[in-house]
């Protein structure tokens, strides 16, 4: 593995269990199986490292969420695809999800990176605003406060992550495809006067869910003894 994403995946994992405030570029060094002085080839700063892991995560849900969009016209599917999508990315990465989610309070209040950061989350999250709206203005949803159900539903997706056990009984296709099931309950989903089924609507491919290469567990990281 590519010494930049065993940085990666180290920074993510502290970040993940002790919180970015909590974690040094030494230990994140360490952790890599990099020098000290080594890891400032591959990165300029701590922050700079969360906002590379932030904006590349970010980048793969968009591109591969507006693909998966692509010719698919009716709200309840377009919904149907953000919520398998989304729910996929923090089933599959679930250490990126919540540093992702998370830490953006770490960065720097009105500098470029979170600028830059907070607009590619509006971008994404308007593929959901459109759609629900979209639900509302065609008469299939029946959604009173728009945007308290849209972060209720991204919430609902994000949060998966904290109770989904690869071991557990439920595999990430068939959680996936019952967080479709809620959420088109939660807007009462409705057409040609019948309650829209998850028959009837496309889910986001497993094989096409954007993955962290850099989600800790999956690496294998040499030592670094200091000399």
């Amino acid at each position: 593995m590519e010494t930049e994403t065993r940085i990666r995946a180290a920074a993510v994992g502290l970040f993940a269990s002790r919180g970015y405030a909590a974690s040094s570029i030494r230990e994140i060094a360490k952790e890599a199986g990099v020098s000290n002085a080594g890891i400032y080839h591959f990165v300029d700063n701590k922050e700079a490292l969360l906002v590379d892991v932030m904006r590349e995560m970010q980048r793969k849900l968009t591109d591969a969420t507006r693909r998966a969009l692509v010719g698919v016209s009716r709200p309840e599917a377009r919904l149907s695809i953000l919520i398998s999508g989304l729910a996929g990315v923090h089933l599959t990465s679930p250490k990126t999800g919540l540093v992702a989610d998370t830490e953006i309070r770490a960065l720097t209040p009105g500098s470029g990176a979170h600028t830059e950061i907070i607009a590619m989350r509006d971008d994404y999250e308007s593929l959901w605003r459109d759609a629900i709206r979209d639900g509302v203005d065609d008469g299939v949803f029946r959604v009173g406060n728009q945007r308290l159900t849209r972060l209720a539903l991204l919430t609902m997706c994000s949060g998966a992550s904290e109770w989904y056990r690869p071991d557990g009984a439920d595999d990430v296709a068939s959680i996936s495809r019952e967080l479709v099931g809620i959420g088109l309950a939660a807007v009462r989903a409705r057409r040609d006067g019948r309650e829209t089924t998850l028959d009837e609507v496309p889910l986001f491919a497993p094989a096409d869910i954007p993955r962290a290469d850099w989600e800790p567990g999956e690496v294998t990281r040499p030592v670094w003894r200091e000399r």
